[in-house]
């Protein structure tokens, strides 16, 4: 049986330099690597390039070693970006060269080498468990359609193989692991048939943490090692052995195996019936350990070294597993793979309608009961997780264990308002104002954003004596029924004290030139504003600007396109009113606020006021005015301003605490760098299909035009998108702009690159079944 003896070949460091040179055409320094059936040298050119020279198991039959060369082909050709190792050909162009060695003769094999730590080298955390689990789900995905003779090669890692492994159970010294070894013979050999029920496919089958690279500072994978052991199998065997190596290996507990499970479900769902298998997976690889350490002891000592440490965890491991309820452990990560057993009663949407009137939003087609949510996740009741990449309410990710502390702890001590002392307040409008212009250096606390603009709304009134706003089409400002009138639902004001402005080109780019003929537009759309207010007899009191121009259709102009309205704005002796509920807070990725991002930064050009609302609190209600401290003392002597919850301690720790994560955790990085990832992404595929178009915005706040013969067309389809999106791939987005077309892509800050690759992976899948049927 293949890998029962660990016997690779011996060859020399000289004789590694020799094959290198004489069958590749290298000239380089050598140095040896471990290997359990292989015998591995890294080698380096003279110009740094780093290899490694694989020299296979004489063992080993020729078409598992061909096995090898063609699924990494076949990987290099179905997912290039997968962290696997790529093959290079002999001089004589063959994929293989042959090595003489005392008569024996060996197959020579040249990858290329992939830099990174071992995972067996580190205690990984939740993030890198979850992306262990991602990895292998994005691997297995690949190795669809593969198949080769040589996976069907009987292997003694197999936990198939467990009861012909058996007969070597009387080598296992200690009577209580062989009694747990028997235990768990028994409880295969009921298993047995229900895997060959199971979805089977090629799988790596050999992911342990000595096969996984990682980078611990970005919680990833950054490398996949070693496809000798490939074999067909269930695929939740994939996930079984990393989870069981994870513990063999002494690397984590079992209360985090479930990380593994929902990292890979993520990605590549896996059946009820899979999840039910786990337990008898698991713990069967742990049993084939000990029998092959017991058989190794006794046949093969150098070999018995290679996992004595294994070996020893193992014991220990599998009792601890014997010892714990496996229906409370399977549930967990039936949970963790949403495929919970659990439903709990469905909200009745008549109930709702009774207690909340018919007229009560929803979202989708096929409404969603959620009950947790985790990061960039949410869940629904039966444990299944939804990728949101529309929720900026929870601005550094949902429930952030962070911002939860800080809550708990201050309301567990006090929760009132600021007509008392507190120190939680200043501190945050300390911190909030240190990242303002100098002149916006105080505050005033509300419940929301629509609070927030109603107090800026009557602050500019009051400041300027003048009754006029100004706000861009189809802009949304909030619920009272002061900035309703700064909402025009259908793109013009009813309300004659309020005209609105029409947006920038959604061609342009905060990084394009703007031309003397837009510029001119701008001008000639801010002047006749003006013009109408004058004529009903009025100035303007402010301007009000979502810097994201989010209900207009999401754009992102050039500087120079807003600095022209808000000088004729200022000459006209009108406030600017920066709303930032949407792209405050690093948003952008460029720049803190969104005001510095429309070129709002020079002196006369800094907005008078900046209001806050969502994502401040991550979810805790508050609202945020910021402006200059004599206006806002003058604003309370006439009006004598109070807000009962405003700037309550509780708001304040948790406003304080979203700061301080985002700095921790390098949100506005994140969103550069992820928002430019995702862009890039998001053409590629609107490339392929005539339905998609631009892609506009920037940041964590990007918006894909959908096309059709005409705008209704265009409006069914983005309507079609974003339901198919919710009810088949799990992945929540909103819709957009005037003519209701634009798909919304606003997720929580911690949003990420492997989280980008699943929304684009659904924006494909949705765009080839829905683009070509209206």
């Amino acid at each position: 049986m293949l890998a029962l003896r660990s016997a690779p070949p011996v060859f020399s460091t000289a004789e590694a330099e020799r094959i290198a040179r004489d069958i590749y055409g290298l000239a380089v320094a050598v140095e040896p690597l471990s290997g359990e059936r292989d015998c591995n040298f890294r080698i380096r050119t003279a110009d740094g390039d780093a290899y490694v020279l694989k020299i296979v198991d004489g063992a080993a039959q020729p078409e598992a070693t061909d096995c090898q060369i063609r699924v990494l082909r076949h990987l290099a050709e179905i997912d290039p970006s997968l962290p696997v190792p790529k093959v290079f050909a002999t001089q004589a162009g063959a994929d293989l060269g042959n090595v003489e060695q005392s008569g024996h003769t060996y197959a020579a094999c040249l990858m290329g080498y992939l830099p990174g730590r071992l995972l067996a080298e580190a205690r990984p955390a939740a993030p890198l468990l979850l992306n262990v689990g991602l990895t292998l789900a994005r691997l297995d995905q690949a190795l669809q359609g593969f198949f080769h003779p040589a996976m069907a090669q009987h292997i003694a890692w197999d936990v198939r193989r467990l009861p012909e492994l058996m007969e070597f159970a009387a080598l296992i010294e200690a009577a209580s692991v062989r009694r747990n070894v028997t235990v768990v013979r028994d409880a295969m050999a009921e298993c047995l048939p229900r895997l060959r029920g199971l979805r089977s496919q090629a799988i790596h089958g050999d992911c342990h943490a000595s096969n996984l690279l990682v980078d611990p500072a970005a919680g990833a994978v950054c490398g996949v090692l070693d496809f000798g052991d490939m074999i067909h199998a269930p695929l939740v065997l994939e996930p079984a052995v990393a989870m069981s190596e994870l513990l063999t290996e002494g690397l984590t507990d079992v209360a985090d195996l479930g990380k593994v499970v929902e990292g890979y479900c993520r990605r590549q769902p896996l059946a009820t019936a899979d999840i039910a298998a786990l337990f008898d997976l698991i713990t069967a690889r742990h049993a084939i350990t000990l029998l092959l350490h017991a058989w190794r002891s006794r046949h093969d000592e150098k070999g018995a070294r290679v996992i004595a440490a294994g070996a020893a965890n193992a014991a220990t491991s599998l009792a601890h597993l014997l010892s714990l309820d496996r229906e409370a452990l399977t549930q967990e990560w039936h949970e963790a793979a949403g495929t919970s057993q659990v439903r709990s009663t469905p909200v009745d949407l008549g109930r709702r309608h009774r207690l909340l009137g018919a007229g009560a939003e929803l979202f989708y087609d096929k409404p969603l009961h959620l009950v947790r949510g985790d990061g960039v996740w949410l869940y629904d009741p039966a444990g299944r997780a939804y990728l949101d990449v529309y929720n900026n309410v929870p601005h550094v990710g949902h429930s952030h264990p962070h911002v939860v502390r800080a809550i708990q702890r201050q309301v567990a001590m006090l929760s009132t308002h600021t007509r008392y002392l507190h120190e939680s307040v200043l501190e945050y409008a300390e911190a909030l104002t240190a990242r303002c212009p100098s002149h916006l250096d105080a505050c005033i606390f509300v419940n929301s954003g629509s609070e927030a603009n109603d107090v800026a709304w009557r602050m500019a009134q009051f400041a300027t004596g003048n009754k006029g706003g100004m706000v861009m089409a189809h802009a949304y400002h909030g619920i009272t029924d002061a900035v309703a009138a700064l909402t025009p639902g259908a793109g013009q004001a009813t309300d004659p004290r309020v005209v609105t402005l029409a947006p920038p080109p959604p061609i342009l780019t905060a990084d394009d030139h703007l031309s003397a003929a837009d510029l001119a537009i701008a001008a000639e759309d801010t002047d006749l504003a003006l013009t109408t207010l004058a004529s009903r007899g009025m100035a303007p009191a402010a301007f009000f600007i979502d810097t994201a121009l989010t209900s207009s259709g999401i754009f992102d102009p050039p500087p120079a396109w807003l600095e022209t309205v808000v000088e004729r704005v200022r000459a006209a002796g009108g406030l600017v009113v920066a709303d930032e509920v949407q792209y405050g807070l690093g948003r952008s990725g460029s720049h803190f606020w969104g005001f510095e991002r429309r070129g709002l930064a020079r002196p006369g050009l800094t907005p008078d006021i900046v209001t806050l609302g969502k994502p401040v609190g991550n979810g805790y209600p508050m609202g945020v005015v910021i402006a200059n401290r004599t206006l806002i003392e003058a604003f309370q002597a006439k009006f004598g301003f109070f807000s009962t919850f405003g700037g309550n301690p509780v708001a304040a720790a948790a406003g304080l605490a979203v700061l301080q994560v985002i700095e921790n955790e390098q949100l506005l990085a994140n969103a550069g760098t992820t928002g430019d990832y995702l862009r890039r992404r998001l053409e590629e595929v609107a490339a392929q299909h005539a339905c998609l178009g631009r892609v506009r915005g920037h940041g964590l706040l990007l918006g894909l035009e959908i096309q059709g013969p005409n705008a209704i067309s265009a409006k069914k389809r983005t309507k079609k998108i974003v339901n198919a999106l919710a009810s088949r791939a799990r992945v929540l987005i909103g819709s957009e702009g005037p003519l209701g077309n634009i798909l919304k892509l606003r997720p929580p800050m911690p949003f990420r690159t492997e989280h980008a690759d699943l929304l684009v992976q659904a924006i494909d899948a949705a765009a080839s079944t829905i683009g070509g049927r209206l």
